[in-house]
This record gives structure tokens, C-alpha cells and sequence, in this order.
């Protein structure tokens, strides 16, 4: 996780299915996401989840970090995004 136009900084963290939206022509998936072991996220962060976009034939479209359920200055890395795009296919079938 990064603030936009910073450096790359990849973190680790674990991921769960929170809940599921049907919104019109999407799918949206929300995910809690905590630290590994011995990570920490950003201090700017208070409470971090993940918005997962899915059109409906399942196809991954946008993948956006939130913070306390809204956007923020924050973004996942290629690795991060990586790494929950592996989990939803694992684990909520997309």
C-alpha cells in the first residue's frame, strides 16, 4: 500500500470475505484486511478493507483499497493487487 506518486512499499496481510453487493451491472466484494505477522500498514490508515469490482461474469474490473468504507489517498501495489486477486479466486469462486 502506497499514497499515490510515493515509492513502492509491499506489504503482507491476510484477507476475508466480509459481504457481497449486487449494484446494477456489477458485482461488488468487500474484504477485511489485516496485517501479517510482524507487518504495519500505513499510519495514515485507521480501519483498511477491500472494495474487489467484478463485472457479472466474474471478471475482476477494479480493485480499490478504502479506508474506514471510503476511498482514499491510498493504492495497492501490481504485487498486492496480485495477492487479492489470487484470494478471490480461492475463495469467493470469481
Amino acid at each position: 500500500m502506497m499514497k499515490y506518486g510515493d515509492e513502492h512499499v509491499e506489504h503482507r496481510f491476510t484477507l476475508s470475505f466480509t459481504e457481497s453487493e449486487l449494484r446494477g451491472q456489477w458485482q461488488d466484494f468487500f474484504l477485511g484486511i489485516h496485517e501479517a505477522d510482524g507487518e504495519a500498514f500505513p499510519e495514515e490508515l485507521i480501519d483498511p478493507s477491500v472494495l474487489v469490482i467484478c463485472n457479472l461474469a466474474g471478471e475482476i474490473v477494479q480493485i480499490v483499497l478504502h479506508d474506514e468504507g471510503c476511498d482514499c489517498e491510498f493504492q495497492f501495489t501490481f504485487t498486492e493487487k496480485a495477492q487479492i486477486e489470487a484470494y478471490m479466486k480461492q475463495h469467493v469462486n470469481v
